[in-house]
């Protein structure tokens, strides 16, 4: 037999009642101070958010909430509070603002991996990779004029391509993708692939697949646990996405798996082969990297985004150009004009040639401001409390800095709607120069902003100056040009038309 002491039982859950009353008037009254601390904005339902509300596409949203709650303001988006910057004295703050160079705690693919890329790191653990990869970089010809050349040498292969297919219109951004992938290649693996390559063909289809179908990335970052929940089942894109990042890593894992057989420490070509130097270096001091931040399922996510970033934007402003010069074929005339008074025919173009190509580099610069591929910012996270201006913005805050409101800011650009490369040229003593406004931000700002841009540069005046130079782009005859666009993992033309390249005879 027991016995049962009711008036122990009774002050027990007086004990647990009084603790959660505590609890939740604690959570409430932080709740309550966090409101009150934050910009005023939307704030939805329970659960969700203002995420049903939320229209499609988000950076329009965006900018149409900015007109109602002025140009920085707080929408509760799942669990997150998150602050939106739409104009250009806050954002440049907020670029600046060191608090701010954090990133959610979800990672983009939940349910996949919980493994973090230096993408999604936070502190001190993004700095060691980011620095660790620059210089990585730099040692293999990253920003080096050996880089130009293997650039070039990989558009003469796609030059080479368009001419044997130029017979009939072409697809173009099936064409150019996996030439500017193979750029970043060089940089990961050491080496190219032939456009026909079937493990090429493979991881381009793939990599295709997760861009076309990340729309559900609002759904990742916002409310992760349904996320997990539709990549666990494989329902609706999340499928498609799933499918192509779990080919994607099992390809990469046989380039990690070469590189460790042949690694010599003594000969680094390539970011593979740095990365294992490193890991070695800590093995060397006694340290196990697999329990660091070293790891090999690291380097797999770091070659996952690195291909990714060094692909998609590069190949969204490029489609996003051509079709542009096709539209305006009065705009193609005066950069092939320029190219033939710098460069002429005889010669390939040399990047040193922007400086004498102020048209050209005008038309780079408007098609990045209209095309506006990265139209909202990666996430980032407020790492303590901060203010963006007179803005208070608590700690663990995801705040967005919408691009696009930027680029079609009226008050800092006259009829931003218009594609108009004269916007960027400025002529003094006879001389004109194309002038790059520092509200201009295609790559995002401060030390978040992508590490990749000095190469996307080099990539895009080449590429647009090789094409130019050798093919006058169109469509057929009585083809409607539409600037309709996707957005996924960038901004791309909805439907971008077949494109003749008929071949300029010198």
């Amino acid at each position: 037999m027991f016995s049962f002491d009711n008036d122990l039982l009774t002050k027990c859950v007086k004990l647990v009642s009084a603790t959660c009353f505590i609890y939740i008037v604690h959570h409430l009254l932080l709740w309550i101070k966090n409101v009150r601390q934050l910009p005023s904005g939307p704030w939805g339902i329970p659960i969700f958010g203002y995420l049903p509300f939320l229209k499609q596409p988000v950076y329009l949203a965006f900018d149409e909430l900015a007109k109602t709650h002025g140009s920085v303001y707080c929408v509760k988006l799942g669990k997150h509070n998150v602050v939106v910057v739409t104009d250009w004295d806050h954002m440049k703050e907020g670029f600046a603002n060191e608090c701010l160079l954090g990133r959610p705690h979800e990672t983009f693919f939940p349910g996949l991996t919980n493994v973090r890329s230096f993408v999604e790191m936070s502190g001190q653990s993004w700095r060691e990779q980011r620095n660790t990869a620059l210089s990585i970089f730099r040692t293999v010809g990253f920003g080096k004029s050996l880089m130009e050349e293997l650039i070039k040498q990989e558009i003469d292969q796609l030059m080479n391509f368009i001419e044997q297919e130029s017979a009939e219109p072409i697809d173009l951004e099936a064409t150019i993708m996996p030439s500017v992938s193979n750029n970043i290649c060089i940089l990961l693996f050491g080496h190219t692939f032939d456009y026909k390559d079937p493990n090429k063909m493979k991881l381009d289809e793939n990599y295709h697949m997760i861009v076309k179908n990340f729309a559900f990335a609002g759904v990742t970052a916002f409310l992760p646990w349904l996320a997990n929940i539709l990549i666990t089942l494989g329902i609706f894109d999340t499928a498609y996405v799933a499918k192509g990042v779990r080919w994607t890593y099992n390809y990469f894992q046989t380039e990690i798996d070469a590189h460790e057989k042949k690694f010599d420490e003594n000969v680094i070509v390539d970011y593979l082969d740095g990365y294992l130097l490193e890991r070695k270096k800590r093995k060397d001091k006694g340290l196990d990297p697999e329990k660091g931040n070293f790891s090999l399922e690291i380097l797999r996510r770091n070659v996952t985004d690195f291909f990714g970033a060094g692909t998609e934007t590069v190949t969204s402003t490029l489609v996003w150009a051509m079709l542009y010069l096709v539209a305006y074929p009065e705009i193609q005339e005066k950069i092939r004009k320029e190219i033939q008074e710098v460069i002429g025919h005889e010669r390939k173009p040399l990047y040193a040639d922007r400086n004498e190509m102020p048209y050209t580099m005008a038309f780079i610069y408007e098609t990045h401001r209209v095309s506006s591929v990265i139209a909202a910012n990666l996430l980032r996270r407020a790492t303590v409390d901060t203010k963006i201006g007179n803005y208070n913005v608590p700690k663990e805050t995801v705040v967005i800095f919408n691009i696009w409101s930027i680029h079609y800011d009226p008050k800092l650009w006259v009829n931003p709607t218009e594609f108009n490369p004269d916007r960027f040229l400025s002529t003094e003593s006879g001389v004109t120069k194309a002038i790059k406004p520092a509200y201009l931000v295609p790559f995002s700002g401060g030390k978040r902003a992508c590490p990749g841009e000095g190469l996307a540069n080099v990539e895009l005046f080449l590429y647009l100056t090789c094409i130019l130079q050798r093919f006058k782009i169109s469509t057929k005859p009585g083809v409607k040009i539409s600037f309709d666009s996707h957005f996924g993992l960038s901004r791309r033309p909805a439907e971008m038309p077949l494109l003749k390249f008929e071949k300029i005879q010198s």
